[in-house]
């Protein structure tokens, strides 16, 4: 179970469904065969195949050796769908046990339960020596995770996962900032290849003054414009309301002064029903406000001394 869900990304409730006539025999025009595993319907209505690994491939016939009778055929066992509340037809299914001498198609829960025991017997344990618990949805983002960051285009992971949204499936997979970097520089590698040459001549000193000059240049009052190079500033320069704007912690005196000026003006704005100023200033304190939060936290990881501020 461990292994099937590790290799393929299944959801649970598939996995419990699956059954011998899953396993299906793909022969090409030319090449060698490959085995793919068809997955019924499930949360996205959405069958699906998914071609078998040769690791994965051996898992399936260890599991089918095991679940074989003594007519050498999977036991005919019907499942009831809690969701359904209905009894399945019998069916070769692999994923079944013996309670009492009588064959159970495996349940959700019992497969949770397994795979927390088989957790608890390994004995796996976090960094501050807590005991880890797995589920079998944690097994599908790791087999997202590694299928993405071994080379697999993204939206090819979201068609083996069954994913309706594009979204959903950036959503389980986690990348690392090494890992950010190293296919970033190889994708500039190859977008070189093919661009002509003189667009990497080296620039005029001319050219190397106005960008040194932009840095200088994104000092503000109330910390620093990470605004990109080459682009206007599309706030007018009100910078307390723009997101590209790092506030210095030692600022942090000024912003209280800007939410006092703002509160005050704010409450006479009400009394005259200045009504479009009541909405600007309104505007102007939730993000005077955020810029505090954004100073504090800036202000703790220094403190902590996890982050160096610099304004750069």
């Amino acid at each position: 179970m461990l292994e099937v869900l590790r290799l393929t990304g299944l959801r649970v409730e598939e996995l419990v469904e699956l059954t011998h006539t899953s396993i299906r025999r793909y022969d090409p025009t030319a090449g060698e065969a490959t085995v793919l595993l068809h997955v019924a319907p499930s949360k996205t209505d959405r069958e699906r195949l998914i071609p078998a690994s040769p690791e994965l491939a051996s898992v399936l016939a260890t599991i089918i050796r095991r679940v074989k009778g003594p007519d050498d055929t999977l036991p005919l066992v019907s499942r009831f769908d809690p969701l359904e509340r209905t009894w399945g037809a019998k069916l070769p299914h692999l994923f079944q046990l013996r309670l009492g001498g009588v064959p159970r198609v495996l349940s959700t829960a019992g497969a949770r339960s397994l795979l927390g025991a088989l957790a608890a017997k390994a004995d796996c344990k976090d960094i501050d020596g807590t005991p880890l618990t797995f589920t079998p949805h944690d097994l599908r983002r790791i087999f997202a995770t590694e299928t993405v960051n071994s080379g697999l285009p993204v939206h090819i992971a979201q068609h083996l996962l069954g994913h309706l949204n594009l979204n959903t499936t950036q959503g389980y997979i986690a990348v690392y900032p090494e890992q950010v970097i190293r296919n970033y520089r190889g994708f500039i590698d190859n977008r070189r290849v093919f661009r002509p040459t003189q667009e990497y001549r080296d620039p005029t000193s001319e050219e190397w003054a106005e960008f040194e000059n932009h840095f200088t240049l994104r000092r503000v009052a109330l910390g620093t414009c990470h605004r990109p190079y080459g682009t206007p500033c599309i706030h007018e320069h009100a910078c307390v309301r723009c997101p590209m704007l790092q506030v210095d912690p030692a600022q942090l005196p000024r912003l209280h002064e800007l939410e006092t000026n703002a509160v005050r003006r704010l409450e006479e704005a009400k009394q005259k029903t200045w009504l479009g100023e009541v909405a600007a200033l309104e505007e102007s304190l939730r993000h005077i406000r955020e810029k505090q939060v954004q100073a504090t936290q800036i202000s703790d990881r220094v403190s902590s001394g996890a982050e160096l501020y610099t304004g750069y």
